[in-house]
C-alpha cells in the first residue's frame, strides 16, 4: 500500500526544471522599435514639395490677385515647409545625407518664403512699402545662389532632380529680375517655370510610389544622372 502511494505522488521538480517552466510560460518581452529603420522619405517629400510649388506657380500666373498672395501661406508653411522638415529628420535617421540636405534646404526656403509674405504684409520687419521690393529681391537672389550651388552635387542624381533644381534657379532669377525692373510679365513667366518643376515633382512621386509598391518597372522614368 505504501509503495502504491509513493508511486502516485509526483516527483518534486528540480530548481533547473522550475526555471525552464517559468521561462516557457512567461510572456515574451516586447520587441524594441528602431526609429528610422526603413522606408523612403521621398514618398512624402516629393508630393509635399510639388503641391507647394503648384500653389505658388498658380498664384504667380494670376489664379489669385497679387494682393491675395498670402492665400498660399497655409500650404507653403504648414504643408510644404513643415513636412519637408519632418522628411529631413527621417532621411537623417536613415543616414541619407544628400536627401536630408536637399529636403532641409527646400524646407528652409518654403518656411522663409511664408515668413517673408506674412512679415511684409504685417510690417513685422520694419520694412516700409517703398522698401519691400528690395527685400524681395534680396530674398530671391540669396536663395537663387544657394540653389545654384546645390545643383552641382545634384548632377550625380537621376536627371529629374537636377532638372528641378535648375528650374528653381531659373524661377528665382526671373523673380529677382521682375522685382528689380518692375516687369510683372517676368513674374508670370517665373510662375510657369514653377509649374514645370511642380509637374516634375509629381512625376518623381509617382515613380517612387510605384517603386514602394514593388513595381518592377516604375514609371515615369527618372532619367540617368548627368554625371556618373
Amino acid at each position: 500500500m505504501s509503495q502504491l502511494q509513493s508511486n502516485e505522488v509526483p516527483a518534486t521538480p528540480t530548481h533547473h526544471e522550475v526555471r525552464e517552466m517559468v521561462e516557457r510560460e512567461a510572456p515574451a518581452a516586447p520587441a524594441g522599435v528602431l526609429v528610422g529603420a526603413g522606408g523612403d522619405p521621398l514618398i512624402i517629400g516629393l508630393p509635399i514639395f510639388a503641391v507647394g510649388s503648384l500653389a505658388l506657380g498658380m498664384a504667380l500666373i494670376g489664379v489669385v490677385p497679387a494682393t491675395a498672395l498670402g492665400a498660399i501661406v497655409p500650404i507653403v508653411v504648414f504643408g510644404t515647409g513643415l513636412y519637408l522638415a519632418v522628411v529631413t529628420i527621417w532621411a537623417a535617421l536613415l543616414a541619407q545625407t544628400m536627401v536630408a540636405g536637399i529636403t532641409g534646404t527646400f524646407s528652409g526656403f518654403w518656411l522663409s518664403l511664408g515668413a517673408l509674405l506674412v512679415g511684409l504684409t504685417h510690417n513685422w520687419y520694419g520694412v516700409g512699402p517703398d522698401q519691400a521690393g528690395g527685400a524681395q529681391e534680396l530674398f530671391f537672389i540669396a536663395w537663387g545662389c544657394l540653389f545654384l550651388f546645390l545643383l552641382v552635387p545634384c548632377l550625380r542624381l537621376p536627371a529629374v532632380y537636377p532638372a528641378v533644381v535648375a528650374l528653381v534657379v531659373v524661377a528665382l532669377a526671373l523673380s529677382a529680375a521682375a522685382v528689380h525692373t518692375g516687369n510683372t510679365d517676368l513674374l508670370t513667366v517665373a510662375g510657369y517655370v514653377i509649374l514645370a518643376f511642380a509637374f516634375l515633382g509629381f512625376c518623381a512621386f509617382v515613380n517612387v510610389g510605384l517603386t514602394a509598391m514593388g513595381a518592377k518597372r516604375p514609371f515615369p522614368p527618372l532619367g540617368r544622372a548627368p554625371i556618373s
